[in-house]
């Protein structure tokens, strides 16, 4: 079995023939960032943690998530991105459901004009735009590793126009020598087609390894740290990695430094991104900072529950 889900999902994100297709990716909420805590740490999701907006990175991480969560990231006035997430046990395994929006304007009125990297959204054009995803997903252990797979519904608006399809996500985790380690692959399924442009643009295929350690103790402080490496439909290798600082002066009270260093190719983005978090017991709350070059920023705040 397990070697089944690995050929599955080294296969699936594998370039095949396609025709009337473009060069590019969309729709470009799927290469947004889905957590709060993962974007301070520069895009690496923490697969020791236990929150429901693992689903989004790897859908193996259902089977352990519980609870709630919701986030906003605001690009400047030009752009909104919300996320949604909530998690529960089902049997002997974990179910969760999100949807993320994603509300910006563009200059041209195809689906190839979409932006494609997170610095374009900082930009005014003429043209609204809005991108959806839902993805519902389920894990549980088999033989020692968590195994889940997600399937989403995708939509893409621009002006009048509007597409959709679907797509499927599978994940595996798997704890070694204190270290949780993980492969994932994203987005499988038809691409594009909105506007009024006839040429499809295919959905952002990604193949993720990442790792995650637990908090350990450092004097005072809990040290956290996580690592990913993500290799793009087009052969980009993009790598993400962060620490996590927190100090808890009393029990339930916890206050979260968080850094983080990533790879970002083509758009303008900084390398470093910054967050914070403070939780007191069930609740939690989370900001990230991205900054892009020339003015602007993007923001991003989220609250959890647990």
């Amino acid at each position: 079995m397990k070697r089944q889900l690995i050929v599955f999902v080294l296969a699936s994100i594998a370039p095949g023939p396609a025709s009337a297709q473009s060069d590019g990716n969309a729709p470009l909420i799927l290469e947004l960032p889905a957590s709060t805590r993962a974007l301070g740490l520069g895009g690496a999701f923490v697969l020791s943690g236990a929150t429901a907006d693992g689903l989004f990175y790897n859908p193996a991480l259902v089977n352990s998530a519980r609870g709630f969560g919701i986030d906003v990231q605001r690009y400047r006035s030009t752009a909104t991105l919300g996320t949604v997430a909530v998690a529960r046990a089902l049997g002997s395994g974990g179910l969760a459901i999100g949807v993320q929006v994603l509300s910006f304007s563009m200059l041209g009125g195809t689906v190839i004009s979409v932006p494609d990297n997170a610095g374009a959204l900082l930009q005014n054009g003429p043209i609204g735009a809005s991108e959806f995803v839902a993805p519902l997903g389920y894990a549980q252990v088999i033989k020692g590793f968590r195994v889940g797979v997600a399937g989403k519904i995708i939509e893409q608006r621009i002006g009048n126009a509007r597409d959709g399809t679907v797509a499927l996500d599978i994940g595996i985790i798997r704890r070694f020598f204190g270290i949780t380690w993980g492969i994932s692959g994203q987005n499988v399924g038809r691409g594009l087609t909105t506007g009024t442009s006839s040429v499809s643009v295919p959905l952002p295929h990604r193949l993720t390894f990442g790792a995650s350690t637990s908090s350990r103790p450092l004097g005072p402080l809990d040290v956290l740290a996580a690592a990913a490496v993500s290799r793009r439909r087009d052969g980009e290798i993009i790598p993400a990695g962060g620490i996590e600082i927190s100090w808890w002066p009393v029990i339930g009270r916890t206050f979260t430094g968080r850094i983080g260093l990533r790879r970002v190719p083509g758009d303008g983005g900084s390398p470093v991104t910054f967050g914070v978090a403070f939780t007191s017991d069930t609740f939690t709350f989370e900001y990230a900072l991205e900054e892009f070059d020339g003015p602007g920023a993007s923001h991003r705040f989220g609250v959890r529950w647990r």
